[in-house]
């Protein structure tokens, strides 16, 4: 099992310039703890709680500080404002400066502030999504690309530099819906799932649609067939007790879970948008830790011992790697809580075997 780290700048109570430097350094102890892989997400227009909307340029800086660690991210939004050429060059000139550590996770916002500015029709994203991809796995598979698809139109052209890993980078996706699950099963790319608050069960309802695809489809025409199933936790923070833990992490976490929910209800509104449809039931315990903690994989605070019992129990549903998002509680208390998960947590969980599914 593995345990890699998802930042988003949350600039509350510093300053875009002071927290992206913390960043790199916090990544810098990561990559030194054993951390597997360090990503953020595409944001744009919501401060504080995301403040980076030109991941690859940080992804660069941070290259150049660290040595093993993975950089992922997660998650390029594949939309008519991040054309699929440009991301395609971006990853493998992230790819070589790196030393072929580059990864990506691509993906459709769910912000209608984001779309509502870069002028996207909401109802068009997956299709949107869905072209992007063709574009971008036939950069990855042929020497010389051409398209003619309902969004991009490209003549035949080489698109370079290539990617120094062979054959390319890992893809993945994104996902909170079953059917993004099976879609990217189908595809024969990876899958990170954010089970948007919907709980354990939800979680596996995902997990068991993506193997089911994934094992059924036809990817005889994939360069590189992946099927990686990663987590994202919305909120992790670890300490030496609960109560600190809790301390340190409650606002970061509910003003996180306020801020999705925010998003999820208009949304939910859209039949595009069909899995928020449990979304009542988020509303009713919009102010209670406690039935985050226990109710959904997306929040994960406590001791060593808590987040070692959650990780086993994530690996037997299916999961090859958790993305902890550790943000927002101040600098020193993000180092704290890394270096009590690299002493503590990654040695546990990398050397314990899974149980049977």
């Amino acid at each position: 099992m593995k345990i890699g780290l998802l930042q988003e700048g949350d600039i509350t109570g510093t300053t875009v310039y002071k927290r992206y430097h913390e960043l790199i350094d916090e990544v810098a102890l990561a990559d030194q703890l054993g951390f597997s892989t360090w990503g953020t997400s595409e944001q744009h227009f919501s401060p504080p709680s995301f403040s980076v909307s030109a991941p690859e340029v940080l992804y660069a800086a941070i290259a150049m500080r660290t040595s093993n660690i993975k950089l992922r991210t997660m998650a390029s939004i594949m939309l008519k404002w991040n054309h699929p050429i440009t991301v395609a060059e971006r990853l493998a000139t992230l790819d070589i400066v790196s030393q072929g550590r580059a990864e990506i996770t691509t993906g459709r916002s769910n912000n209608l502030t984001t779309l509502e500015a870069f002028g996207v029709d909401p109802k068009e994203t997956r299709d949107q999504w869905e072209d992007s991809m063709d574009v971008l796995m036939k950069i990855f598979a042929q020497d010389r690309l051409e398209h003619d698809g309902p969004f991009w139109k490209i003549p035949s052209v080489e698109v370079v530099p290539k990617p120094i890993t062979n054959p390319h980078p890992p893809v993945s996706v994104a996902a909170s819906s079953v059917q993004s699950h099976i879609n990217a099963a189908e595809r024969g790319i990876g899958v990170i799932s954010f089970e948007s608050y919907f709980g354990f069960e939800y979680l596996q309802e995902l997990l068991d649609a993506y193997r089911e695809a994934f094992d059924s489809a036809d990817h005889s025409r994939v360069v590189a067939p992946n099927d990686y199933r990663g987590l994202y936790v919305a909120t992790a923070y670890c300490a030496e007790t609960k109560e600190e833990a809790r301390e340190v992490a409650r606002n970061v976490a509910m003003e996180y879970f306020k801020f999705m929910l925010d998003l999820a209800i208009p949304l939910a509104k859209n039949p595009n948008y069909a899995y928020l449809d449990s979304i009542e039931q988020l509303i009713e315990h919009q102010n209670d830790l406690d039935w985050l903690m226990e109710f959904t994989p997306s929040v994960m605070i406590g001791t060593p011992d808590d987040f070692i019992k959650r990780i086993e129990r994530l690996e037997n549903m299916g999961i090859d790697e958790v993305l902890l998002r550790i943000d927002g509680v101040g600098h020193e208390n993000i180092k704290r809580s890394l270096e009590l998960i690299g002493r503590e947590v990654i040695p546990a969980v990398s050397t314990k075997q899974v149980l049977s599914r």
